[in-house]
């Protein structure tokens, strides 16, 4: 828990540090709305823990997202590609509720 909050700090302070330098507020904002919507994703993917494989690669396709936005921030290119593959993840899994049913239903 305390590794998930110091990464939490680290990267709301690289976006600081980053606006403090620069001063663009597009790059900023962007990168803040990117940061909540990979802790968004993060908090959705708990859910998924039935399916196992499917929560590791869940897990593993955040860390990817983590890096592509750290990536973003100091090269500044986009990789949109990288921040939708956790959603990608969670569709899949309501998917497979949907098709196959909860299992925990009646």
């Amino acid at each position: 828990m305390g590794r998930i909050l110091l990464f939490i700090l680290l990267t709301l302070g690289l976006i600081a540090l980053d606006w403090y330098r620069r001063r663009n507020w597009r790059k900023s904002l962007i990168a803040l709305g990117t940061f909540l919507w990979i802790a968004s994703l993060a908090m959705m993917g708990l859910t998924m823990r039935a399916i196992l494989p499917l929560f590791l690669a869940h897990a593993v396709l955040l860390a990817l997202a983590w890096l592509a936005l750290l990536f973003y921030l100091y090269k500044e290119r986009y990789l949109w590609w990288a921040f939708l593959l956790p959603a990608a993840t969670l569709l899949l899994f309501v998917a497979l509720n949907f098709f196959e049913g909860s299992r925990y239903e009646g």
